[in-house]
C-alpha cells in the first residue's frame, strides 16, 4: 500500500482523511476498521497508523508509531523543455521517483506545444502526478512542480550551484569526466532539451551564464528518456545515501 500525505501539528495522535485520499482508501483499498496504513506527515515524518472510524466521507486514524524524515543533503532542480501529451506526464512521474527536488516546464524554441491559456489546468495535473507518484515510491516530500517559464529567464534566475546542460554534440565534454572533475555538489540544476532539442542560440546563451554543456555516450536519447537517465546519473554519483 503507498503511503498517504497529511498535515499534523507536533504532539497529536489522531488525523482525519478526508477527499481524493479518503474515496482510494476505501473504494480501491478497500480499508476497514481496525486496518493499519501508512502516512506521510508534511514534515516529512513516517508514520503508522489504525484506522478508527469510517464516516461518510471521511476517516479518523490513530497513530501508532512515527519515525522522523532524513534530512535531504541536495537540492536537485530539473528544467526541461514541454514535451508532447503523456511523455512530460511521465517525465514528472519518473524524476518524481528517482529523486529530482523540482521539475521546472521550459519553453524553449523548439518546444511544439502550447501552453498559453491552459498553464494552470496542466499545471495542476502535473502536480498531482507529482503526489501520486511520491505516494507510491515513499517519497518524505513532493517535489516542486514550477509554472511554466521562458528559457532565459530560467538560466538567468540559476545562479547558485552546479548548472549542466544536456547537449548530444561531440564537442561537449563527456558527463563522466565533467562529474568527476568538478565533485560532488549539494545544489545542482539540470537542463534537458524538448524532442527537436536546444538550439545553437540557447546553447549559447547558457554557456555564457556559466552552465556547463555535455554529453552522454556516442548515443543520443529521447528527452523522455534523458530526463530519467541522467538525473539518475547525478543522483548516483552525489547522494548522500548511495
Amino acid at each position: 500500500m503507498p503511503q498517504f500525505f497529511i498535515t499534523m501539528s507536533p504532539g497529536e495522535n489522531k488525523c482525519l482523511i478526508e477527499g481524493s485520499d479518503f474515496e482510494h482508501l476505501t473504494k480501491v483499498r478497500r480499508v476497514r476498521e481496525g486496518d493499519e496504513i501508512i502516512l506521510r506527515n508534511s514534515d516529512g515524518s513516517l508514520l503508522r497508523g489504525r484506522v478508527m472510524e469510517i464516516f461518510d466521507s471521511s476517516m479518523a486514524v490513530e497513530i501508532l508509531d512515527r519515525k522522523e524524515a532524513c534530512d535531504c543533503m541536495y537540492s536537485f532542480t530539473l528544467g526541461i523543455g514541454i514535451l508532447k501529451g503523456w511523455k512530460f506526464d511521465f517525465v514528472i512521474q519518473k524524476a518524481v521517483e528517482v529523486g529530482v527536488t523540482r521539475i521546472v516546464p521550459l519553453i524553449t524554441e523548439r518546444a511544439v506545444p502550447h501552453v498559453g491559456g491552459k498553464e494552470e489546468k496542466k499545471l495542476l495535473r502535473w502536480k498531482k502526478i507529482a503526489v501520486e507518484a511520491a505516494k507510491q515510491c515513499m517519497r518524505c516530500d513532493v517535489p516542486e512542480i514550477s509554472a511554466p517559464c521562458d528559457f532565459k529567464e530560467f538560466i538567468a534566475k540559476m545562479d547558485r550551484g552546479e548548472r549542466f546542460i544536456a547537449h548530444p554534440h561531440e564537442d561537449a565534454v563527456e558527463l563522466k569526466i565533467l562529474l568527476r572533475d568538478i565533485g560532488r555538489s549539494h545544489v545542482c540544476a539540470l537542463m534537458i532539451g524538448p524532442e527537436g532539442g536546444f538550439s545553437e542560440r540557447e546553447i549559447h546563451a547558457a554557456v555564457s551564464k556559466g552552465w556547463k554543456a555535455f554529453r552522454v555516450g556516442a548515443h543520443c536519447m529521447r528527452a523522455e528518456t534523458a530526463a530519467i537517465v541522467l538525473p539518475a546519473i547525478f543522483m548516483y554519483e552525489w547522494s548522500e545515501y548511495v
